[in-house]
C-alpha cells in the first residue's frame, strides 16, 4: 500500500462525509488478516459509536491505478461508513467479561503455514493440518457480520484455558449453527433453482453411492463452515454414513468438499485441482488452504494420506502378477512329449 494514497484519503474524507461526522475521529490501521495478508484499514469513528468498520484501501489503490478519479473512490467510501455504521446488539465493552462472550465464539480455520505472523498472538489448536483459530461473533444478520478475534491477551483476561476455548466454542457453536452436508447436486440446484437442499447430516442411516459421490460440508449460516471439521464428533459421524474413510478438499474458508475413498484416487491429482481452483476462483481474504487431508476412520485421524510411490506401486503389481502366474496350472509349462512310433 502506498503510503502517501492512505494519508490523501484520510486527510480528505472529512471533506464526502454528512455534517454529524465533522468531529469524528478518523485512523489508519495496519492489520494483519488471514493468509498474512497486512492489510491498511481506514476507520471512522464518531464519539457515540461502540465500534466502527476497517474500510481496507487496497482495492481502492488498485482501481485507483487502473484510472478511477479520487473523487468517486471518496465518494464512494463515505458512502460505505455511513451506510455501515454499526449499531451492535450488544455492548463490545462487556466482551470482557467471558460469560457475555461465551455463548457468541466461534471457529475460523486457517493453513499455519500461510498464516504464521497471524497466529502469534492467538489461541489455536491443531485441526489435522490445519489450525482452528477463534472468533467472538458479535453481529450476523441480512445487512453483515461483525466479530472480533480471540487473542491471547483476552485469553488472559478471561482467565481461561486454551482447552477451555475450545471446549466452549464447539458447544456453542453447535447450539448456534448447525453442521450441515449437502451432496454437489443439491448445492447446485441450491444456486440455480433456489431449491433448499436436504441436510444430509440429520441422517442416521449410510447414505446411498452415486456415481461420482461429491458432499459439500459447511454450517447452516454458510460463513467459516469449514470450521466445522474441529467440532467434536463430526468426523465420526461422515465417515458412518458414507461407510468409508474419505478426502478433504478446502475449499474455501467457509465450506469443505468430501470425497469417499474408492481407490482411485491420488492426493496429489486432488491437490493439484484445489490449486488450479484456489488460483482462479477463491477470494484472498476466503482462501483456505492447498492441502488435501484425509480421515481415516479406524485411526480416527484427520492428516495427510501416505501414498505409495510409483516405484512401489509398481513393485506391487509385479509381485501380483507372479504370485497369479504361481498358482496357475503348470501343464502349460510342461515339455510336449510326441507318440513313439
Amino acid at each position: 500500500m502506498n503510503q502517501e494514497f492512505a494519508e490523501n484519503i484520510k486527510n480528505h474524507i472529512r471533506e464526502y462525509l454528512p455534517v454529524d461526522y465533522q468531529d469524528a475521529k478518523i485512523t489508519l490501521e495496519k492489520v494483519t488478516k488471514g493468509n498474512d495478508r497486512i492489510l491498511t484499514g481506514l476507520i471512522i469513528r464518531k464519539d457515540d459509536e461502540t465500534a466502527a468498520p476497517s474500510i481496507y484501501l487496497e482495492h481502492y489503490e488498485e482501481q485507483f491505478g487502473k484510472g478511477r478519479p479520487m473523487d468517486d473512490i471518496m465518494k464512494e467510501i463515505a458512502q460505505i461508513k455511513v451506510e455501515n455504521s454499526l449499531e451492535l446488539p450488544i455492548d463490545v465493552k462487556g466482551l470482557q467479561d467471558y460469560e457475555t462472550a461465551r455463548p457468541l465464539l466461534a471457529i475460523r480455520l486457517c493453513d499455519p503455514e500461510k498464516n504464521q505472523e497471524y497466529l502469534k498472538d492467538k489461541p489455536h489448536t491443531a485441526c489435522g493440518e490445519l489450525a482452528a483459530t477463534y472468533r467472538i461473533q458479535i453481529m450476523e444478520d441480512s445487512s453483515g457480520t461483525a466479530s472480533a478475534v480471540v487473542t491471547n491477551d483476552m485469553l488472559n483476561l478471561w482467565g481461561i484455558t486454551p482447552e477451555q476455548l475450545h471446549h466452549d466454542t464447539v458447544s456453542a457453536e453447535n447450539a448456534r449453527n448447525p453442521v450441515c452436508l449437502y451432496t454437489m447436486d443439491d448445492v447446485m440446484s441450491e444456486i440455480m433453482l433456489s431449491v433448499k437442499p436436504e441436510n444430509l447430516f440429520e441422517q442416521t442411516e449410510p447414505l446411498e453411492s452415486e456415481m461420482i459421490p461429491m458432499y459439500i460440508l459447511t454450517n447452516q449460516n454458510k460463513v467459516n463452515g469449514a470450521g466445522v471439521l474441529a467440532r467434536d464428533g463430526v468426523l465420526d459421524k461422515i465417515g458412518e454414513l458414507l461407510g468409508s474413510d474419505f478426502y478433504v478438499l478446502p475449499s474455501s474458508t467457509h465450506e469443505v468438499i468430501l470425497v469417499p475413498d474408492n481407490g482411485n484416487m491420488q492426493t496429489k491429482e486432488l491437490e493439484n485441482m484445489v490449486k488450479e481452483v484456489n488460483a482462479t476462483q477463491v477470494l484472498p481474504e476466503d482462501l483456505l488452504s492447498d492441502k488435501v487431508q484425509y480421515y481415516d476412520r479406524a485411526a480416527k485421524t484427520l492428516g495427510r494420506k501416505q501414498e505409495k510411490g510409483l516405484l512401489e506401486r509398481l513393485s506391487e503389481n509385479k509381485a501380483k502378477i507372479q504370485e497369479k502366474e504361481a498358482k496357475e496350472p503348470k501343464e502349460r509349462h510342461k515339455t510336449r512329449q510326441e507318440p513313439s512310433l
